[in-house]
Order: structure tokens, then C-alpha cells, then sequence
């Protein structure tokens, strides 16, 4: 009996055993299970960790050591690595502002939320510290030992971009509100049955107070037109409205996405309950909003169109009273040269009458200086120009005149003319033609005795800024430097005519005679292009 009770409990405690054994090896592979399961979720984690676009870091201890950082945050302050760094080493310019909020949230192990909040940070070495902007969370995790072992989990996203968008954006809206506010044209948003959605506050001010124009109300009543008021169906229901500037290009930018710009209509309004017709400048552009919509844009130019109306017809009449003029100066001009001529003839009728040489060469010499002060005013009457003449063609003219009056055969004198296209006025211009005409005179008589030939080269030049040169010289037998000394009408006259232009005139070494006036430019200037003789004159005349 003894040893069957041994037997069964020998075989009961071997039972026990490999039932134990049993549970032992299950619960072995039970927890290696676990712990291939907690390294996976552990390798997941830590791949979500890093790879996450949001910035995510782990502290640990008391002083706030980064034990864990993604790359995300990371690049939030690039440099040295902030693994084994604290908190206040990281981001020392930020240091007071983050540490307050950490110890709060350790503390009161509670999650510290912030938006867009303001951290002061360097970029990198060197770099200006700036602000920049944060969405993040501060979040205590549970663990064993004291608050101030525990580990915080930290989750930031830089929004700088997103707040400085922000700011412009309002700045934007801000400048929009008060142009709409103020500037002085009427700004209408309407649908596509031309009803104002929106109107700025100038179209409003500008409306009559009498008439109520609340949303929905026509643009072209809100300027108060009388084809859109006459009809309870208002704008359009007239026969004339199917003509109106503003309705047709305000449909064309709906049905057909046009701009219009400029467009300048007369529009019958109500004033004080008195008719009148006011001229607008209207613009209208479409705007691919939620449907269709089209802005129109209203300026009130009736006080300009006004303007221009008197300002045309002041031009008009000055127009007329410069045209009188003109006519008036022509006139002048022509009875002056006529005058002339006829005081050119009666010189000459007295010098064939005379029969004294001397009287009869001072009386022809007085007709050639008459003459070419005449000269003077047929060329000023052929111009468009009644104060000023091209020097250069006077003076070619001048020149083939006295040939023709002097040189018996032309051939045997040559003159060469090199003269600038400079216009002086009639006030320098009559001096230089005189002295001109005395000198060519002088040249044409005394250079040349007998049959002896030469030539004559006259020039016309700005030798300098602001001053004129004209110069006369001969190869014919010469004069003494100091003949022109001796007081001959025509040389007091050469004098007087030098000082009136405030110039010098001096005799030059040559082989003949040359004679070289300077005098200042005042307000002559450089005959415009026209024709093909528009550059320097160049002629030889025999």
C-alpha cells in the first residue's frame, strides 16, 4: 500500500512537472515574441520619428538634454548636433522665453500648447538673430521616479513663412481697404444682370441722398442716369440704352471676358432735380471670381471735358489772332522790301542823273547798302520765320548780286563761299549784312584793277561757343593794315556796325586782303535740317 501511495505521487509530482516545464517554455517564447514585437514597434517608431516632416525631439533630466532629435527639427538650428546638449545650450538667444514654459509644463505635467509663437533665433554663425514663428507642444511623459527625471516630448513646425504670408496679406487688404476707401472714382462689382454686389465708398458719397441704393441696385442708376430711372425695370429698359457706352462694354467683359478702358460717355443725370448731361470715363475689366462678375471703374470728367472745351477754343481763337499776325507781319515785310526797291530805284535814277563821278558812286553805294537791307526783308517774307533768316543763303544771294553788279566778266573773279547754316536774328542779322556788303563792295572794286582775275573766298562759322566768325579775303593785290584806319563813310559805317554787335573786327596777314569779324551769337542758332542742302554751304560762284 506504502509504495503504490509513493508510485502515484511520484507520478503526480512528474505530471506537475511537465506541466510546469510546459508553461515555462510557452511563456519563454511568449515574451521572445514580445520582444521581436517591442523591437519592431520600437524600429517603426523611431522610422517615424525620423523621417516625419514635423519636428519632433525627446529631453530627458533636469536641465533639459536633448536625448532624441529628428532631422526635421534639426535643420530648425543648423550648426552643431543638439543630441547631449541642453535646452538653453541649443538655443540660447531663446533661452528665457522656452525654459519658463518647460519647467510649467514638467511641474504641472500638463501639455503646454503654443501657435505661431514668436522665437527669437540665429540661423547660423555670424548670422543677425531674427524672429521666427512655431506651432508646438511641450508633453510630459509618465514614467517612474521624480517630476524632474521624467522625459518631455517636444513637437514644433516652423510656420515663419505662413505668418510672414499672413502679415503681407493683411498689410495687402489693409492698403486695399483704404484705396477703396479713398480714391475718388466709383468702383463697382456687379453680377452678370449688371447688379452692384459692391461698390466703394467714394460711389456711395457720390450718389444722390434722395435715392436709397441698397445691394443689388444697377451701377448706372447709382450715378443717377435718367434712361435707368425712368422704368421700374431700370437700366436697359429704354431704346436708348441699347446704345449706351458703359451697358455695352460692361456686357461685353461678361459674356465675352473683354477689357475696356477709356471709354468717355455723356450720361443724363438728375441734379437738384435739373437735367443735365454729364461727361463719365468708364472702364470695365472681368473678374473669374465665384461666377461671373465684372468690375466697373466710374470717373466723373465733366469738369475736364469743360476744360478742354475752353482750352480749345482759347487755342482756336489764339490760333486765328496768330494767324491775323502773321499775315500782318508778312505785310510788313513785303511793303518794307517794296519800299526799299523803290528807294533802291530813285538812288539809282539820281546816280544816272548825275553828272559829277563822285556823287554818282556815293549815291550807288548808298543803293547797294539799301539794297541789301532789303534783301534782308524779302528773304524774312518768303520764310515761315519773321524774326530771324539763314545767314548762309543770304549770303549767297548777296554774293550773286553784287557779281553780277561789279565783274563786267564774271569769269574773271571766282568766289568761294563756305558758309554754316546758323539763323540770326534781324537785329544782328541787318549789321553783319551791311558790313558784309561794304567789305565784298571794297574787294569787288579795289583788288582786282584792270583785267586781272582772283578769287574770293567768304566764310561763316562758329569759330567758338557762343561766338560767330565772318571772313572776307581776297588774292588781288592787297591793302595797307592801316587803309582801313583812314574814316571813309564806308569804313565810320563798318565801326559803327562792329560795335552795335559788340564784336571786333581785324585785318588778317594774306596773300590779298582778308578781314575777319568775331561778335558774340546771342541768341543765334543752327538752322534746322531742310533739303539737301541742310549742311555747311559750299559753292564757288564765277
Amino acid at each position: 500500500m506504502r509504495s503504490l501511495v509513493i508510485r502515484g505521487a511520484g507520478a503526480l509530482l512528474a505530471a506537475t512537472q511537465l506541466v510546469l516545464f510546459g508553461a515555462l517554455r510557452r511563456s519563454k517564447r511568449a515574451r521572445a515574441r514580445a520582444e521581436e514585437r517591442g523591437a519592431l514597434l520600437a524600429l517603426e517608431l523611431e522610422s517615424i520619428i525620423r523621417y516625419s516632416p514635423v519636428s519632433i525631439a525627446l529631453l530627458s533630466g533636469p536641465d533639459f538634454v536633448y536625448e532624441i532629435v529628428n532631422p526635421a527639427y534639426e535643420a530648425l538650428a543648423p550648426g552643431e548636433p543638439m543630441a547631449g546638449r541642453t535646452v538653453a545650450e541649443a538655443w540660447p538667444e531663446a533661452a528665457e522665453l522656452l525654459m519658463p514654459l518647460l519647467l510649467a509644463a514638467r511641474d504641472t505635467q500638463t501639455v503646454y500648447r503654443a501657435t505661431g509663437m514668436a522665437v527669437p533665433r540665429r540661423r547660423g554663425r555670424g548670422l543677425a538673430v531674427e524672429e521666427r514663428f512655431f506651432d508646438f507642444a511641450y508633453v510630459p511623459l509618465p514614467g517612474p521616479g521624480s517630476d524632474a527625471s521624467r522625459k518631455m516630448l517636444v513637437v514644433a513646425n516652423e510656420v515663419t513663412g505662413y505668418k510672414r504670408t499672413e502679415a503681407a496679406l493683411r498689410n495687402a487688404n489693409q492698403e486695399l481697404t483704404t484705396i477703396h476707401a479713398n480714391i475718388p472714382i466709383a468702383l463697382f462689382v456687379v453680377d452678370d444682370r449688371l447688379r452692384a454686389l459692391r461698390s466703394s465708398d467714394f460711389a456711395g458719397r457720390t450718389a444722390q441722398a434722395s435715392l436709397p441704393y441698397p445691394r443689388g441696385t444697377c451701377p448706372i442708376e447709382m450715378v443717377a442716369c435718367l434712361g435707368g430711372l425712368a422704368d421700374f425695370r431700370a437700366c436697359g429698359s429704354k431704346v436708348s440704352c441699347h446704345e449706351c457706352r458703359i451697358r455695352l462694354a460692361a456686357l461685353d467683359s461678361l459674356r465675352h471676358g473683354n477689357r475696356h478702358e477709356g471709354i468717355e460717355a455723356s450720361v443724363p443725370v438728375s441734379v437738384n432735380g435739373r437735367q443735365e448731361n454729364r461727361w463719365v470715363l468708364v472702364s470695365t475689366a472681368p473678374m473669374q471670381l465665384d461666377g461671373k462678375k465684372v468690375l466697373i471703374c466710374v470717373q466723373d470728367i465733366t469738369a475736364r471735358r469743360h476744360t478742354e472745351e475752353a482750352l480749345q477754343k482759347t487755342f482756336g481763337e489764339l490760333e486765328a489772332a496768330l494767324k491775323e499776325k502773321t499775315a500782318l507781319l508778312q505785310e510788313v515785310h513785303h511793303r518794307v522790301k517794296n519800299n526799299l526797291a523803290v528807294i533802291c530805284g530813285l538812288l539809282s535814277m539820281n546816280a544816272g542823273a548825275s553828272e559829277l563821278p563822285e556823287t554818282k558812286l556815293a549815291l550807288e553805294a548808298s543803293r547797294q547798302r539799301v539794297y541789301s537791307i532789303a534783301l534782308i526783308h524779302e528773304q524774312l517774307y518768303g520764310s515761315n520765320r519773321f524774326d530771324r533768316i539763314n545767314f548762309a543763303d543770304y549770303v549767297e544771294q548777296l554774293v550773286r548780286d553784287l557779281n553780277a553788279a561789279f565783274a563786267a566778266d564774271t569769269r574773271r573773279i571766282s568766289i568761294r563761299i563756305d558758309a554754316e547754316p546758323i539763323e540770326l536774328g534781324v537785329h544782328r542779322a541787318v549789321p553783319c549784312a551791311l558790313i558784309l556788303n561794304e567789305l565784298l563792295t571794297n574787294a569787288f572794286k579795289h583788288a582786282f584793277p584792270g583785267q586781272r582775275t582772283g578769287k574770293i573766298q567768304i566764310s561763316f562759322r562758329e569759330s567758338e561757343p557762343g561766338y560767330l566768325e565772318l571772313g572776307i579775303e581776297d588774292d588781288g593785290v592787297g591793302s595797307d593794315p592801316g587803309s582801313h584806319a583812314q574814316k571813309s563813310a564806308g569804313s565810320r559805317i563798318i565801326d559803327i556796325l562792329t560795335k552795335q554787335l559788340g564784336g571786333s573786327l581785324k585785318q588778317e596777314p594774306s596773300q590779298g586782303a582778308k578781314f575777319v569779324l568775331r561778335f558774340p551769337a546771342g541768341t543765334s542758332r543752327r538752322a534746322p535740317p531742310s533739303g539737301p542742302q541742310a549742311g555747311v554751304r559750299q559753292e564757288t560762284i564765277q
